[in-house]
């Protein structure tokens, strides 16, 4: 088999013309020896590393750049939240790309790599359910027990979770968005898939199924949210889910049931 296509049916790169890329840029060993030819053909049995360069401290942050600049989206001097910091790829690459300050929010604990545990830029907040995180209420409120408080609404909100379902946290990360907020969530179709994920062992490999998944998602998500733009990751999920990045606004109306019609400008 062609070292491009090993590369993408194994789920270390998204496409065949990633794939090139990374081959070509020499990021690719094959039984320890870089391979710069696409074409060049992998024996059976080989060994075959993709080794991108540590620019941040996990995969998700490869990820979120492969989209970012696409999606249009500017970090610089932004108060941000990680929505699943863990390791904090998403937050090194916020951070890398200035951001003012990152508020990290994980079910975790001690997952945040070393390198930005002592960052003074992000306010971490491990073993906490983002759906446990609130607006600071106004002076004459009482705070709640076992709730954390946030000071003011971020300008961004970067979601990467799993194992649940984004429709059961977007309604609660709309009460921590202003209409100024823009949310960049990563979807991961075999997490919104139900019982068909669950069926598929957690790997979406047929098109037409992630599709039909995706377009549920957006139907559901405009009831309380704007589409803006949308961008699949150019680096695929570790077990070689493509996954899809959603930029959002809040809608100017909430209906209980159905859909807003309402627009905003980008």
């Amino acid at each position: 088999m062609r070292l491009d296509k090993w590369l993408t049916e194994h789920g270390l790169t998204a496409t065949r013309s990633q794939a090139e890329s990374y081959i070509r840029m020499g990021q690719v060993r094959v039984n320890g020896v870089v391979v710069t030819k696409p074409g060049s053909a992998v024996p059976t049995g080989a060994r075959v590393n993709l080794e991108l360069a540590d620019k941040y401290v996990s995969r998700a942050g490869h990820k979120l750049a492969s989209v970012a600049a696409a999606l249009g989206v500017s970090f610089r001097g932004r108060v941000v939240l990680d929505v699943g910091s863990s390791t904090g790829g998403f937050t090194d690459y916020a951070l890398q790309q200035g951001a003012q300050r990152v508020i990290a929010v994980d079910v975790g604990s001690r997952q945040l790599h070393p390198s930005l545990r002592s960052d003074s830029r992000i306010d971490l907040h491990e073993q906490t359910d983002i759906r446990d995180v609130q607006l600071r209420p106004t002076a004459d409120a009482a705070p709640a027990a076992g709730r954390v408080y946030i000071d003011t609404a971020p300008d961004i909100i970067v979601i990467d979770v799993s194992f649940i379902s984004l429709r059961d946290l977007l309604p609660h990360i709309r009460r921590l968005a202003s209409f100024r907020t823009v949310v960049l969530a990563m979807v991961k179709p075999q997490f919104e898939a139900g019982n068909d994920g669950l069926k598929h062992k957690g790997v979406i490999k047929n098109e037409r199924m992630r599709r039909t998944i995706l377009q549920s998602f957006e139907a559901w998500s405009r009831q309380q949210w704007v589409i803006v733009d949308k961008a699949d990751s150019q680096v695929a999920g570790s077990r070689g889910n493509l996954e899809r990045f959603y930029l959002l606004k809040p809608s100017r109306t909430m209906p209980r049931g159905g859909r807003s019609g309402q627009k905003l400008a980008r």
